[in-house]
């Protein structure tokens, strides 16, 4: 009888043990939340598992618990999470000396939102090197588009390639009121390098036919950033589908483009404090609001296979809100709880 109880102590203790270790352990587990994935189906869950800065699984509570393990799990306590959000477009003072305590306000502004990438226009050469200095110490990632100036055309042209590091990425050039031959170099230089072409439409319009003829039959995936649009000629855009131009566009319009992109316009504006004006301005969903700052941003950066929707095998990059978003309410401004990028937690409001 002592031989038999034993056996059935041990056979206990194995169920017992196999119990506690079931599920594929994975890096991280974060549950009891609102999670928003932004995907081409809208969908949503409960509760995320994290593998090497990736997401393994979006599901309902119990089904991620009973199937994953992991010694750091979190509870969200109900928040909303959706992935990080961009800043379409950010103005930054030219007129003030980009230093480090000058950007890190600017981070930290950006960061308290959720936010952790930027894309900024028209920067100098002087603007773009004294970015240089601090963009790798700092958290959020700066795309930038140059404008056109010789030094910065000569700074484009003598990189070997796309100039690009963890924080800063030069991602092409901003057209407005510059000359014939300026645009033509600019235009040129983005097909070799595969920069991007933004167009200020309130002082550049003039030269869309000219950037056309420029890129025509282009095999490259080229994306346009359009911004202080009023309203283009049906034929112009046309002419820019047929040759394989897809744009970007961040301000309102009575046009049908791909994707909108929105932005603070300046880094006093609050992006979440704008989301509603810009969610009636556009007549756009509540989906198609949010995919402006998240999932239609990275087509900015040639990032969507990767990021912009929390789905599984994309990086773990999400934003978790201290409070839910209300498009309804104007007045209502949420901050960020806490934001990740590939699984790594880069700002806590704590």
């Amino acid at each position: 009888m002592k031989t038999i109880s034993t056996i059935h102590l041990f056979i206990f203790l194995f169920i017992l043990l196999s119990g506690c270790m079931k599920g594929e352990k994975v890096d991280q587990l974060f549950h009891n939340a609102s999670i928003i994935c932004l995907d081409e189906k809208n969908q949503t869950g409960e509760a995320m598992a994290i593998k090497n800065g990736k997401i393994i699984e979006i599901g309902p509570e119990r089904q991620i618990l009973n199937k994953y393990r992991s010694e750091e799990t979190f509870d969200l306590e109900g928040r909303e999470v959706f992935p990080v959000f961009s800043d379409g477009d950010l103005h930054i003072d030219t007129n003030k000396q980009w230093n480090s305590v000058f950007l890190e306000e600017i981070e930290t502004q950006e960061l308290e939102q959720g936010i952790l990438e930027v894309f900024v226009h028209g920067i100098s050469n002087k603007k773009l090197i004294e970015l240089e200095k601090f963009a790798s110490k700092m958290e959020i990632v700066w795309h930038v588009y140059l404008t056109p100036s010789k030094q910065n055309l000569t700074y484009i042209r003598m990189l070997k390639k796309r100039r690009k590091n963890s924080n800063l990425v030069v991602a092409g050039f901003t057209i407005a009121n510059e000359n014939e031959s300026t645009v033509l170099e600019a235009c040129s230089i983005s097909k070799s390098k595969s920069l991007q072409i933004g167009l200020n439409c309130t002082h550049g319009q003039k030269h869309l036919p000219l950037i056309i003829q420029s890129l025509q039959n282009h095999t490259l995936d080229h994306r346009w950033f359009v911004f202080n649009i009023k309203q283009i000629d049906a034929k112009m855009i046309h002419l820019l589908e047929t040759n394989n131009i897809f744009l970007c566009v961040n301000s309102t319009n009575k046009l049908t483009f791909p994707i909108y992109i929105f932005g603070t316009n300046y880094s006093s504006n609050k992006l979440l404090e704008n989301v509603s004006n810009y969610s009636k301005l556009n007549q756009l969903e509540f989906f198609s609001t949010l995919k402006s700052i998240t999932n239609w941003a990275q087509y900015l950066s040639f990032s969507e296979k990767t990021n912009g929707t929390l789905e599984k095998g994309k990086n773990a990059n999400f934003t978790i809100l201290a409070a839910p978003i209300n498009l309804q309410n104007e007045n209502t401004y949420t901050y960020a709880q806490s934001c990740y990028w590939k699984g790594k937690q880069i700002y806590s409001m704590e």
